[in-house]
């Protein structure tokens, strides 16, 4: 509550005592989101006001003493130097006031939330703003910021007993305070008395600290279980700015880390599952070697141009339905096969070594929860925060892919759609350490290999992606293809070439394969 109305009068009440007829000596930025004005008082001594206006967190702080840095720090509001404070206003019903100085100067201190900012009239004309990213602030008109409202029981009536209609600015905690008094069960005079009874609690100048789950609160009332007690409003907000970053953000940040960890907790899993699946899945098929074997007892049977035939499984005594590339004849499908079986072995590897890595990183994050359940002070979080900083990196995966997208044993492919959706996925989507194919000396598609991880990518799966790139290029209908395989990080374009077009610096292999779809 310490931006909202009810707490604002009792701080305005503290700020007309010490700043009446002081004089504005310093106004400046020299922090993203924060102003600092300096006082000097009739008495000699310096108040200071540090406005900290930032999206996720805004509060007035007031210091002993500021000492501003020789650099980076810019002076905001000039025109207000040496001007004498004339006044302290509330505006009435708003989470605003404003400070009156000579030369008819009104700035105003508007606090509301992630939308706080402060603002300069003068002769009520808008002069100036600091944060200038907020556009609508330049419309505001001085003599509206007031919002006159009838706040007695007859007004009450007529409003249908609804309590927002006369208190807008209650906030959260004032509707909270509320609905635990059983508000929405009661009558309209029972409700008019619980106002009643709640504006008193908001009337009194005692100021709670307390701490939740979602991090550290002022409110004005009473808790049992609180971090400070206060009767001075300027001394709860130095109290408060301190806990929020001592407590406050140490457990918003703990609870970060947490969640983070668990949703990678939960997707490792979910990783592991599906790895699991694809193995009982293979094992409950037919063995590739078997189905080249049938088809070869077959060619004689097997018709051209068909995409799948039914034959029978004299291993198992039964009919088989097998898939053919209908381009090929039975002989060549029989060779597909026999090669399929030959680069099992090899992704039974793969898929065993995938296995391994990801249980090992499970028992690695159930390690780090742990360590982190436990951690006490921001300190020691310090070596965690880098969780938070690879969670908020934008996952490519998780968002809507504009290419054609493939994927073998968990490594993801992703085939150009057009020219400019080439120029699109190697220009702006791939990495330097992915690996990048093209159908040599023709056009077609860029196919990238995603390798975030920068690991060697298997034979098999290049052998996969770089039949996508026959298959996705004019040399389609061809036997076979040359295709370049590269690292991304040599491949470049240059502005006179057309869209689509790249120069590869370094091939660093050529393979030759059939021009074949992934299933």
């Amino acid at each position: 509550m310490h931006n909202n109305y009810f707490f604002l009068q009792k701080l305005v009440v503290q700020l007309r005592q010490a700043l009446m007829y002081a004089r504005l000596k310093q106004c400046f930025s020299q922090e993203k989101d924060e102003l600092v004005l300096g006082f000097e008082r009739q008495n000699g001594e310096d108040f200071w006001i540090k406005c900290v206006l930032g999206s996720q967190f805004s509060i007035l702080q007031f210091p002993d003493q500021f000492h501003r840095a020789g650099r980076n720090s810019v002076d905001l509001f000039s025109d207000l130097l040496l001007a004498e404070v004339q006044a302290v206003e509330m505006f009435q019903n708003e989470r605003a006031f404003s400070i009156h100085l000579l030369g008819d100067f009104v700035l105003v201190f508007k606090l509301f939330g992630n939308r706080s900012n402060l603002i300069l009239f003068r002769d009520s004309t808008y002069q100036a703003q600091f944060q200038g990213k907020l556009k609508n602030d330049q419309s505001i008109e001085l003599h509206q910021i007031d919002r006159v409202i009838q706040q007695d029981y007859q007004s009450f009536l007529e409003n249908d007993g609804e309590v927002f209609s006369l208190f807008p600015t209650l906030g959260k905690e004032g509707l909270a305070y509320l609905n635990r008094n059983g508000f929405e069960t009661l009558g309209t005079q029972d409700r008019w008395t619980l106002i009643q009874q709640m504006l008193n609690e908001l009337d009194q100048d005692v100021f709670y600290i307390a701490a939740s789950e979602k991090g550290v609160y002022l409110t004005l009332f009473p808790v049992n279980d609180f971090l400070y007690k206060s009767t001075n409003p300027i001394e709860a907000l130095n109290k408060l700015y301190s806990f929020h970053f001592s407590i406050g953000e140490f457990r918003r940040e703990k609870n970060q880390i947490l969640a983070a960890l668990d949703r990678k907790l939960t997707k490792t899993c979910n990783y592991l599952d599906e790895l699991v699946r694809q193995k009982v899945l293979r094992d409950s098929n037919v063995p590739y070697e078997e189905i080249g074997n049938i088809l070869m007892a077959n060619l004689h049977t097997i018709p051209a141009n068909i995409s799948q035939v039914v034959l029978e499984d004299f291993y198992r005594n039964q009919p088989i339905q097998i898939k053919l590339n209908a381009t090929l004849s039975a002989a060549q499908n029989a060779e597909n096969y026999y090669r399929k079986s030959k680069n099992y072995s090899k992704e039974l590897a793969y898929w065993q070594s995938n296995v391994d890595r990801k249980s090992h990183e499970i028992v690695q994050i159930q390690e780090q929860i742990l360590a982190v359940e436990q951690i006490e002070t921001r300190k020691a979080l310090k070596p965690f925060l880098t969780i938070l900083l690879q969670a908020k990196k934008p996952e490519i995966e998780g968002a809507e892919i504009p290419f054609k997208q493939f994927e073998v044993d968990g490594w993801v492919i992703w085939v150009g759609k057009s020219a400019k959706n080439n120029d699109l996925l190697t220009l702006k989507y791939a990495k330097k350490f992915d690996l990048w194919l093209h159908a040599r000396d023709v056009a077609g598609s860029h196919v990238i290999i995603r390798n975030p991880n920068q690991k060697v990518v298997p034979k098999y799966v290049v052998e996969k992606a770089a039949g996508l790139a026959a298959y996705f290029s004019k040399r389609q209908s061809d036997s076979l293809c040359p295709v370049i395989v590269t690292p991304k990080k040599y491949v470049r374009k240059t502005k006179d070439l057309l869209a689509g077009q790249m120069i590869v610096d370094r091939e660093e292999e050529v393979v030759l394969v059939k021009p074949e779809h992934i299933v």
